[in-house]
Parts: C-alpha cells; sequence; structure tokens
C-alpha cells in the first residue's frame, strides 16, 4: 500500500450519499488500497497505485468532477 495518498478535490458532493457513491466508484478500480472521502472540504484521497484517469472516469461517472 503506497504511504502518500493522491488527493483530488471533488466538486459537488453535499451529504453522505455523495461520499457513498465517490468512495464505491473509486474503491472498484484496480490499485486502489484504501479510499477517504471528506464532504465537508471536498476531497477525496486515494492509497494505492491505480491510474489517475481512471479515478477521474470513476467520480465522473457517478456525476461529479476533480478540479484541476
Amino acid at each position: 500500500m503506497s504511504t502518500s495518498p493522491a488527493t483530488y478535490t471533488v466538486v459537488g458532493m453535499t451529504c453522505n450519499g455523495c461520499v457513498t457513491k465517490v468512495t464505491n466508484a473509486v474503491t472498484e478500480i484496480e490499485g486502489v488500497d484504501d479510499v477517504d472521502v471528506d464532504v465537508s472540504d471536498g476531497t477525496l484521497e486515494v492509497f494505492g497505485e491505480a491510474d489517475d484517469a481512471a479515478i477521474r472516469a470513476a467520480v465522473a461517472k457517478v456525476g461529479y468532477k476533480i478540479a484541476d
């Protein structure tokens, strides 16, 4: 497991349901060891060796956007 997570800002999350959607989508990606999503500050931390493009696509697929 990677010790330093990749951190993203997710636009559009407003509730715990949003957290669940993003968590479930990103957890399914090959190479992801763990995910931490915080709705209060809009962050997504991904632990592991997952592809950046795959993470962005998974988040977009469930209706959110990662800020650049």
